[in-house]
């Protein structure tokens, strides 16, 4: 570094000029004003050809995206198919006790091993009531599934359709554009619901970000919020293990059953059956005979202190709706309600993992000899 001393010929203090040291660049480079509008320009374009794409994806190649719970029965469904070709299937739906409580391995393990078995299959849906029913029903066929029986789940709670009970508050952003015939018929201001689905679909990746995100990585989401529970341990059946309440932890079971009670006394206090729930079963019931299919309805077990929640009112009048619904419609009804003891029951209305289990091989038993595959005996 080269330094000059200037001569002090003022009292001012000595500077020191640096020579050599700073040079002024030969040619000054200024950012261009429109590169960050070009960089903003690009995100914003990603953005839209991220949305289109959801879109896209979502109602075309992968629709059940949007209903991750359905989707992994789907696929599931396909396998055992492939890997049992020739046997009857037999789909069954229903809520979220016919998830916990249908364990078709358990009637795998004990099953004849006949050619005729029927292929039992969990097709549940939690929350479902007969409304969700009909559509997991509907889509199931659209999907290219054409079931040997169809088994549809009867349960007196859910058959309340009044109010904050209405079935299509469970359903959320789940539903398809097959599923708009469905709405049209059942949903209170279907309108507004198909205005929410189109708004869901113009905004996808908004819409569907908590279910996405748990099936991407769920750790990320708070546990009030984890979406993937009616999904996350789906085995390969179907079979959603519930509670795993042992036989002999009476505690358990009964913390459960202080917990649930309040619930259901709402849900018992002027509970009336809804006819919408009636005409959705007796759709479902004509719409699977339409396809070729054999149909039936079951009630799965209560404990007794559970049945002990009915008001007299509510009880009888269940009782002769189910008789009546099973005459008129001339099905076979699997009446389960009391086949279990109460130590098989986590809370008295979900079958615990034990339960589901020995459930299940009756319950396979009882579907053979209700629908008897053709050429045997009834």
């Amino acid at each position: 570094m080269n330094a000059t001393c200037l001569p002090n010929t003022s009292r001012t203090r000595p500077r020191l000029r640096l020579v050599g040291l700073f040079r002024p660049p030969d040619r000054v480079t200024r950012r261009s004003p429109r590169r960050p509008w070009t960089a903003l320009g690009w995100f914003v374009a990603a953005a839209l050809l991220l949305h289109v794409a959801a879109f896209v994806a979502l109602d075309a190649p992968w629709p059940n995206l949007r209903d991750p719970e359905y989707g992994k029965r789907v696929s599931r469904l396909r396998e055992r198919v492939a890997e049992n070709p020739g046997r009857p299937l037999v789909l069954v739906f229903g809520s979220s006790r016919t998830c916990m409580g249908v364990k078709p391995d358990s009637w795998e393990a004990e099953r004849p091993g006949t050619p005729s078995d029927p292929l039992l299959f969990n097709f549940g849906t939690v929350g479902a009531g007969p409304i969700q029913q009909l559509i997991a029903l509907r889509r199931a066929y659209a999907d290219g599934f054409h079931p040997t029986v169809v088994l549809l789940e009867y349960w007196p709670p859910v058959l309340r359709q009044d109010g904050s009970f209405a079935e299509q508050y469970r359903v959320g952003q789940r539903l398809r554009f097959d599923d708009v015939p469905i709405v049209r018929n059942y949903f209170r201001d279907s309108a507004r619901t198909e205005r929410s689905m189109i708004i869901a679909r113009a905004n996808p990746i908004f819409a569907n970000r908590e279910r996405w995100l748990a099936l991407a990585s769920p750790k990320y989401l708070a546990m009030n919020q984890h979406a993937n529970v009616p999904w996350r341990e789906l085995d390969r059946w179907g079979w959603l293990p519930g509670m795993d309440v042992r036989p002999d932890d009476a505690d358990t079971r009964c913390l459960f059953l202080d917990h649930y009670r309040p619930d259901y006394q709402r849900q018992f206090a002027g509970h009336a059956i809804h006819p919408d729930s009636d005409r959705a079963l007796r759709e479902a019931v004509s719409f699977a005979r339409a396809q070729g299919a054999r149909v039936g309805l079951f009630y799965l077990p209560e404990s007794p202190e559970f049945q002990s929640w009915y008001p007299p009112a509510v009880e009888r009048a269940a009782r002769e709706h189910f008789a009546g619904l099973v005459r008129e419609v001339d099905v076979p009804a699997i009446d389960a309600r009391n086949w279990m003891a109460e130590d098989q029951l986590a809370d008295g209305h979900h079958l615990s993992r034990t339960g589901a289990g020995a459930f299940t091989a009756r319950f396979g038993r009882a579907i053979s000899a209700a629908f008897p595959a053709p050429g045997e005996p009834p």
